[in-house]
């Protein structure tokens, strides 16, 4: 296969065969930005930090429940306000430090005392107290079943009370730590300290390449990219894309007969045939409950002639690479058989979290990449201000939707709650304040020598679980 010189002149260090190191090149499309937790929002990093921190216990995909991680065993009170936790002993941070609930208290703490996205994760916690170094007590000001839920999201790794948290310093306790990190280059090395099953690889190098790089190879276990065969790995329930409109701008996006216009014009299917995507079409969060919707494009024409277009020009944002970009210019060409004018906007990730960017917004194509935790990660979607659609919503909506999202975490009967989970969907695809387009199928170009490979969280590979035979 003709790899691209771009790869090959990325990676200048071979394995190091005195030292029998074992390493992974991983290339990806982007830089990493933030891997602070209190400030990450996108999937590569979310799942980065699962290979850097650990959480005081994890959720278990398989049998719907959480088990211990860090914390070995916790228990509720009778009241169900207050939780505690205890912690494993001889579980060491990167710094070589040893965790204590000081550090515990440290992590939740400072979610409560900033203000980012994620400060509403802790609202319900009046105080942490640490009663045993190796005992931790969470009070809450009214009982939380999803309080267990908040505490496996991988942005509650536990981080040291007694080191300023520092973006190039990073220390935690998780199965990698940060040899390296550059503008074009992370390097993580395999923690021989982890208290749990040390991961096999020794190192993963991660490169930030084009994206034509990363469709040829994704993975690889050798420098020399010329003998490598490929093996193409599919991930499919890896997140979610969706068009969110802008109910704050005075304009034709008020009009509800507009929005159903633009609904029945996006066809999915003839997008994915068009610009040649695999996809699974969605109407929810969750490709489990998604299905089909009914479009009918005779039906077009008439509500934008309802709705009182006058022909004005709509601004349509989306992320600043190349899939997003393809699907902006579909839409602005499908649009433009009826006569609906717009001018696409790919914008950075920086500039998708700034405040103010919302007020230029007409609509938005944007994707979620979603947890295995399929109630967090609804929680999360639609509560996280870093994710634009969240911001375009009208003060009602926004209301109503926060409104059921507190039912829906203080509810603990399962089938409730997933009823909650629909009842959310329909009303905002009723509103058409958004609607779901569809569930990404992700292929990832995989070096055939390496084993084992497993789909993780947020569309990615589980680094943990791979090895490469001598």
């Amino acid at each position: 296969m003709n790899f691209s010189n771009e790869i090959r002149g990325l990676l200048g260090i071979k394995h190091d065969q005195t030292e029998l190191k074992d390493v992974l090149y991983a290339f990806k499309a982007r830089d990493i930005k933030s891997l602070d937790p209190l400030r990450v929002s996108f999937a590569l990093e979310t799942h980065l930090l699962e290979y850097l921190g650990d959480t005081l216990i994890r959720y278990d995909n398989e049998n719907n429940c959480f088990i211990p991680h860090i914390a070995h065993h916790f228990d509720v009170d009778t009241s169900g306000k207050v939780w505690t936790f205890y912690l494993r002993k001889g579980v060491f941070f990167h710094n070589h430090d040893y965790v204590t609930s000081t550090d515990v208290a440290y992590t939740i703490n400072r979610f409560k005392n900033t203000p980012p996205s994620y400060s509403w994760l802790v609202r319900n916690i009046q105080k942490v107290e640490c009663p045993h170094p190796y005992k931790v007590e969470i009070h809450l000001d009214e009982p939380n079943p999803f309080l267990l839920r908040y505490l496996s999201a991988p942005i509650f790794c536990i981080l040291p009370s007694n080191v300023e948290f520092e973006e190039l310093e990073w220390s935690g306790t998780g199965p990698f730590l940060v040899k390296e990190r550059t503008n074009i280059k992370l390097v993580l090395q395999a923690n021989d300290f982890y208290f749990k099953e040390r991961p096999l690889i020794d190192e993963i190098q991660f490169y930030h390449v084009s994206n034509e790089a990363v469709k040829m190879l994704y993975l690889s276990s050798e420098e020399d990219m010329s003998q490598i065969k490929p093996t193409r790995h599919k991930i499919t329930n890896s997140g979610v894309q969706l068009l969110s409109f802008n109910l704050n701008r005075k304009n034709i996006i008020q009009q509800k007969t507009f929005r159903e216009a633009i609904f029945h014009l996006f066809d999915v299917q003839k997008m994915a045939k068009d610009l040649e995507i695999d996809l699974v079409e969605a109407s929810s969060l969750d490709i489990e409950r998604s299905k089909s919707r009914s479009k009918s494009s005779n039906d077009i024409q008439t509500l934008i002639q309802l709705s009182g277009y006058g022909g004005e020009i709509l601004n349509l944002y989306c992320f600043d690479h190349e899939r997003a970009r393809r699907e902006g210019e579909w839409l602005k060409k499908e649009a433009n058989k009826y006569g609906v004018h717009m001018n696409v906007y790919p914008t950075s990730y920086p500039d998708v979290l700034k405040e103010g960017i919302e007020e230029e917004i007409d609509m938005l194509i944007m994707g979620l990449s979603l947890s295995f935790d399929k109630h967090l990660a609804f929680s999360y979607a639609f509560m996280n201000k870093s994710f634009m659609f969240n911001r375009l919503f009208s003060k009602k909506i926004e209301e109503l939707v926060h409104r059921k999202i507190r039912l829906f975490e203080l509810e603990s009967d399962i089938v409730k709650r997933t009823q909650i989970m629909d009842e959310v969907e329909l009303y905002l695809q009723s509103e058409l304040a958004m609607f779901f387009l569809y569930h990404p199928i992700i292929t990832r170009n995989l070096d055939s020598n390496i084993r084992d490979v497993e789909s993780h969280s947020f569309g990615h590979i589980d680094y943990t679980k791979v090895w490469i035979p001598n």
